[in-house]
């Protein structure tokens, strides 16, 4: 049985975890996003389960929300 990782490839997984690992030992939120990026739900929105966008977890690797989830109100989550 294998396992599914959404729809970002092993060559973008890799240049994440690359930027992570140079951001990690200041920041506990992204020692958290490190351990996620190897779990297959890496990088799928929390709250609606669609694909969080690669630029997006570029600019915010510990992203738990896709864009359009992210503008909603915090109540609406």
């Amino acid at each position: 049985m294998s396992i599914h990782y959404h729809y970002l490839t092993l060559e973008q997984r890799d240049a994440l975890e690359a930027q992570i690992r140079e951001r990690t030992p200041s920041d506990p939120t992204l020692r958290l996003a490190l351990e996620r990026l190897h779990q297959p739900d890496y990088g799928v929105c929390i709250e609606c389960g669609k694909d969080i966008a690669f630029v997006r977890l570029q600019a915010d690797p510990d992203a738990l929300h896709c864009a359009d989830c992210a503008r909603l109100p915090v109540k609406r989550r």
